[in-house]
């Protein structure tokens, strides 16, 4: 029988002697451009050169941020080359060469060059989070040289510092998944000028939370132990760095049940202050105050967290806040939810409800016009309607319009909605709070493992930036690792929103792992990323258990019967992977081991032992109830991958090559066990059956049918499976032999224990012409005997390779939603293949989405981009038609999810309204199903056309006979196509 080759693909790390060496052999990884090279010609800036480092000049009165920056560029110069610059806070006596850093207005050299006339600052003066980089002959007395880092603002001058540190080699994440800078003897800048920002979003953040597993612990245990259950200063400075590297702005800081509250460290805020960071506070968290069982009401004995009764206490609470961080930059939350995630307390009618609400606003603003601004619309506020929250806004509730409403999303990465035409002209602005990761006390929670595809963020945040939420944009990241990748790129998309498209997001995994990992080996680090997601997006390994009170656990999701064993097939595609890993791993030399272990090696195998674990477990169960004894074998393999999980987990801990375990308590085999999210980690119920009596042969076929196996077409030309298996002890032979020459199996006879696999083919150039063909196999063996019949179709026309489009074949067509063949835009619109998008293939999306809802047959013939798909049908009558695509919200209220469909050239039938379509986020999956009538077979076309934007197709699936028990439908039906695009 064959098995899934996860757990032989086990992580080989060599105990290598951990020496400087190794760390000096580094490989330098791709540079985008040859900005900074090694290469001294004429007219490039000597950063490094054999024998000095250019000194970094930042002046004492210029803000803290620039000089932490600068600080941070020597370590970095040193890092790469061995060579630490000076830092020095006068004119006088800096190296002939010497990089001068600065903001505007803020620092004397950078303004008196600017009145000189030798800066031009008129690309970056006056906006926001700016920066040039300049190379300038004899900026001052004695410097002959200047590459000058000029900044609007003090933020834009860090970021200015942070993009040279970039252009050496050293990674955002150099620190925090240990990518090891590649080392070079010299450092030569370029002579062109840079001129970057402002950014497209202007805060742009992330919310650390659910960080009891991960983040909190590692903090309190291991990297600052003197800070106590919290995230303090020394941790904090970490993340701020982190968070300026990748040019972020903004905070919301760990705020989770037990965590000490932030603002409960005195040097917090001034360490955010120090790094220019924005603060600001969840949709929980009103006026920077943390509320959770046990954190600052609790602890300041406030009492009810009841405004309808205990208003004045809940304001003087703010207050002390207000009072305390006001001279710092923040942006704050307003409104009121409970104290624990939950509705706030109220009695009263909606109305009422909305009413309260209002004042709770006016009365948070009287008090930020009290205690940090007189105009409280110069203060930056945001409005969060999370949960609840929504329903009371899309019933009514007013925002003061200078507040910026943050939409959310459905904590599973498909954003609630957008602001509509009247939100958009909001003096506010809109933004979005977006999910990388989910904590809910159930098992639809996942904090383990990131699975969320660039792609999907890419898709909804790009949908949102077209809408106008442009003002703040905030990740929950849970605890920051494993969400690295995920992280970065949301944030780089918050800074251009438009530098990644539909077409190119494989560049952005390339360009990271190139980066951050291996050159050469970026292509295909790059590829086993991209089907981590997609395997991951069809189900998150946290996903793959759920459990409902008072019902067994749910563990089955993949067909066993069916599609060549649906399972098995997510099994080896895991193994894949893993082995591909494996061997990238085994390539790289020691200083990035480490990096790679932590940013794809850990979740890549992690997810597979995962699926192995869970997939086996269900074999396993199933198994035995038919007495098939190869089901003990599937539960040692389960139990096999539970254990290899525990393993890597504590490599991850405690194992890592260079770093040791600098990273212990970060990471849990288990995370987040709150609640009924334990049942995640649950292993399915195994059974050791191993067989009972003598030797005695059966079988199971694909199809479920106990005689014959699934059909074979000369279209798909693909295998079924037959597996023999001993249901007593012992060891059986057996022979096969088939009745036609034109039937193939993979092997004639064997012996086995317990369960073999056998895969029957067709030799399509010997068989017959003929739609009900029949072949036998009769199978013997010393514990009995079986025959399987094999039915075969291969009719005369059309044949395989003249037909055009899809073929029915076994029952159904089934088209991936990009093999279209023919596209129609209207309107500057058009369908788009979303690259790295979708449960089995890519998928396709209206662009831009911008875009009105036409809902008459008339407006969707003449304004809406339409796809055509050719199919060829040998059956006629009555079928399903299901489209499968994702679990979109509409773009506004007044908007559906819905599409069109026409049959050859008919008029447009609407779909997806009255009711709307259930969705099922955890398989990312909204199925839209109606009946059609076919009254003739042959060639036929199906065009479907946008209604409202929004909706992303994943798969279409024509069902002419039942359809089967599948989480990902039938595989693709053979098609031909030429693809076009149509006026």
């Amino acid at each position: 029988m064959k098995t899934s080759r996860v757990t032989s693909v086990l992580l080989r790390l060599d105990p290598a002697v951990l020496v400087f060496a190794a760390i000096v052999c580094s490989p330098a990884p791709a540079v985008a451009d040859d900005y900074v090279s090694e290469n001294g010609a004429a007219g490039r800036f000597p950063l490094v050169r054999q024998t000095a480092a250019a000194d970094i000049y930042v002046a004492e009165e210029d803000w803290k941020v620039a000089k932490i920056a600068a600080g941070d560029l020597a370590l970095d110069i040193e890092r790469v080359t061995g060579r630490r610059p000076a830092i020095k806070h006068v004119r006088a006596g800096l190296s002939p060469e010497a990089v001068l850093v600065g903001t505007i207005g803020r620092s004397r050299v950078i303004d008196d060059l600017v009145k000189a006339g030798r800066l031009d600052i008129a690309a970056v003066r006056g906006q926001w989070e700016s920066f040039v980089i300049e190379l300038i002959a004899d900026p001052l007395p004695g410097v002959a040289q200047g590459l000058v880092i000029a900044g609007s603002d003090r933020r834009g001058a860090a970021y200015g510092v942070y993009e040279l540190s970039r252009r050496i080699g050293v990674s955002p994440w150099y620190w925090w998944a240990d990518v090891t800078p590649p080392r070079r003897a010299e450092l030569h800048v370029a002579p062109e000028r840079l001129k970057i920002g402002p950014p497209a979003v202007k805060y742009r953040g992330i919310f650390i939370n659910d960080e009891m597993w991960g983040i909190r612990p590692w903090a309190a245990e291991n990297f600052a132990p003197d800070e106590g259950q919290g995230l303090g200063p020394k941790t904090y400075a970490k993340i701020f760095e982190l968070l300026l590297r990748l040019r972020a702005n903004h905070l919301w800081p760990a705020m989770h049940r037990g965590t000490i509250p932030f603002n409960y460290y005195p040097r917090n805020k001034e360490v955010a202050d120090d790094y220019a960071i924005v603060m600001g506070s969840s949709h929980i968290e009103p006026m920077l105050r943390n509320n959770i069982g046990g954190a600052e009401w609790d602890r300041e004995g406030g009492g009810d967290w009841d405004y309808q009764s205990n208003a004045a206490a809940i304001r003087d609470y703010w207050a002390r806040r207000l009072e305390a961080n006001g001279q710092y930059e923040n942006v704050y939350t307003l409104g009121l939810r409970g104290k624990d995630d939950e509705p706030m307390k109220f009695s009263g009618t909606p109305k009422e409800k909305i009413s309260l609400m209002e004042k709770i606003f006016a009365d948070q603003r009287a008090l930020l016009a009290r205690h940090v601004n007189p105009d409280p619309a110069r203060v930056p506020q945001v409005f969060i309607p999370y949960t609840e929250v929504l329903g009371l806004y899309n019933a009514g509730l007013k925002v003061p319009d200078d507040v910026i409403i943050c939409w959310p999303d459905d904590n599973f990465g498909y954003i609630r909605r957008l602001p509509a035409a009247a939100e958009q002209s909001r003096v506010g602005g809109s933004g979005i709070y977006y999910h990388l990761q989910w904590l809910n006390g159930a098992t639809t929670a996942y904090t383990w493992l990131n699975t969320t595809p660039p792609a999907l963020i890419w898709e909804e945040m790009s949908k949102a930036w077209e809408f106008g939420a442009r003002k703040l944009w905030v990740l929950n990241v849970g605890d920051i690792k494993p969400g690295e990748l995920g992280m970065e790129f949301f944030l780089d998309m918050a800074w251009d929103p438009r530098r990644w498209r539909h077409d190119n997001l494989r560049e952005f995994l390339e360009r990271w792992a190139a980066r951050d990992l291996d050159a050469a080996l970026a292509p295909e680090i790059a590829a086993i990323m991209e089907e981590h997601f997609r395997l991951g997006f069809a189900r998150r390994p946290e996903h793959l258990v759920q459990y409902r009170a008072g019902a067994p656990l749910r563990y089955s999701w993949f067909s066993h019967e069916h599609y060549n064993d649906g399972a098995q097939q997510r099994l080896d595609r895991y193994a894949n992977i893993a082995r591909r890993a494996q061997a990238v791993y085994d390539q790289l030399p020691l200083p990035r081991k480490d990096a790679f272990f932590q940013l794809v090696l850990y979740p890549v195998q992690c997810a597979a032992l995962m699926n192995e674990k869970v997939i086996c477990a269900d074999k396993s169960a199933r198994h035995a109830a038919l007495g098939r004894a190869c089901a003990a074998e599937y539960a040692r393999q389960a139990r096999a991958a539970a254990a290899r999980i525990i393993e890597l987990t504590d490599r991850y801990n405690t194992g890592l090559l260079l770093v040791s375990n600098k990273w212990n308590r970060m990471m849990s085999p288990a995370p987040g066990p709150w609640g009924n999210q334990r049942y995640q980690f649950d292993m399915p119920p195994l059974s050791d059956f191993d067989g009972s009596g003598p030797a005695m042969l059966d079988i199971a076929v694909e199809g479920g049918r106990a005689d014959a196996v699934s059909d074979l077409s000369v279209y798909t030309q693909g295998r079924r499976f037959i597996d023999l298996f001993n249901k007593g002890k012992g060891e059986l032979d057996w022979k096969a032999v088939v009745s036609k020459p034109w039937l193939k199996l993979d092997r004639a006879e064997g012996r086995f224990a317990t369960a073999q696999r056998l895969w029957v083919s067709v030799d399509w150039a010997l068989a017959p012409t003929g739609r009900d063909l029949e072949a036998m196999i009769d199978i013997e063996s010393n514990g009995g005997k079986r025959r399987v019949v094999v039915p075969v179709f291969k009719p005369a026309q059309p044949e395989r390779d003249q037909v055009t489009g899809f073929v029915e074949s076994h029952g159904v067509v089934s088209m991936e939603a990009e093999h279209f063949a023919r596209r129609r835009d209207q309107d500057g619109a058009q369908w788009q293949v979303i690259k790295g998008l979708g449960r089995s293939g890519d998928s396709v999306a209206v662009l831009p989405a911008a875009l009105p809802s036409r809902t008459e047959p008339s407006a969707i013939r003449a304004h809406s981009p339409a796809l055509e798909y050719d199919f060829y049908l040998f059956t006629c009558g009555e079928f399903q038609l299901h489209f499968d695509c994702l679990p979109t919200q509409p773009v506004t209220p007044d908007r559906g999810v819905r599409l069109a469909f026409s049959l050859d050239q008919s008029e447009p039938r609407l779909l997806g309204e009255n009711p709307r379509p259930p969705s099922d986020v955890l398989a990312n999956l909204r199925r839209y199903i109606t009946t059609i009538t076919m009254d003739k077979p042959g060639p036929h076309t199906l065009t479907v056309w946008m209604v409202d934007p929004g909706v992303v197709m994943d798969k279409i699936v024509i069902h002419t006979g039942a359809p089967k028990d599948s989480c990902f439908g039938p595989p693709e039906s053979f098609w031909r196509s030429t693809q076009q695009t149509k006026p």
